[in-house]
């Protein structure tokens, strides 16, 4: 994976940078455009880039749920596993899709805000119709990359269970997957898990 430059981060707006725009709820203008699937991954995506970015998310603000013991080595490890995914996106669909998502889901920009700050050399009709273009094509993209990701886990789990179950040796396992032997009785478990479950016709 390759890593991100401070160049490439300097790009991405900010909450009070100087393109403030005004806010809008612009996802919810696309619920008809886009299936629900779709706009799941996009919450999921921003309930990430806030505990990531920020150290909670609204989804544990409004359910009120009891605290999870942890220190700050934790908590930091659970802020670097929330950002993960969304560096892994990054990298995936490049720097312009996930600048359209942090203008969309974080700042909450309209469309016509979004095509001024990406495409200012258009008219503001060509920028508002490639906004919405640019929007569908990048939270599909998120979706497809989701869909994908869990695929790809899931075979992962698999394999790693079917393996341990022909040679049970951790240390093996655990060389060939790069995991600490925690991590891997993790996989090894979940594709016990995945494989004993029931098949849906």
């Amino acid at each position: 994976m390759k890593t991100l430059s401070q160049e490439r981060m300097k790009q991405i707006p900010r909450q009070g940078s100087s393109h403030r725009m005004r806010r809008s709820n612009t996802l919810k203008v696309l619920q008809k455009k886009l299936n629900d699937n779709i706009l799941m991954e996009a919450h999921k995506w921003l309930a990430n880039w806030e505990l990531a970015i920020n150290g909670y998310c609204d989804e544990m603000k409004n359910k009120g749920g009891p605290t999870v013991p942890g220190n700050l080595f934790t908590f930091t490890l659970l802020r670097g596993k929330a950002w993960l995914p969304i560096k892994e996106f990054w990298n995936y669909a490049g720097l312009q899709h996930h600048i359209i998502l942090v203008q969309l889901l974080v700042l909450g920009w309209s469309f016509s805000a979004i095509g001024q700050y990406n495409w200012p050399a258009l008219s503001k009709s060509r920028q508002k119709h490639k906004a919405v273009e640019q929007v569908v094509k990048t939270l599909t993209l998120l979706h497809d990359y989701a869909q994908d990701k869990r695929r790809r886990d899931m075979e992962r789990a698999i394999a790693a269970a079917q393996a341990y179950k022909a040679y049970p040796s951790l240390a093996v396992l655990c060389r060939e997957y790069d995991l600490a032997e925690e991590g891997m009785r993790r996989l090894i478990v979940r594709g016990q898990k995945i494989l004993s479950s029931p098949r849906i016709a």
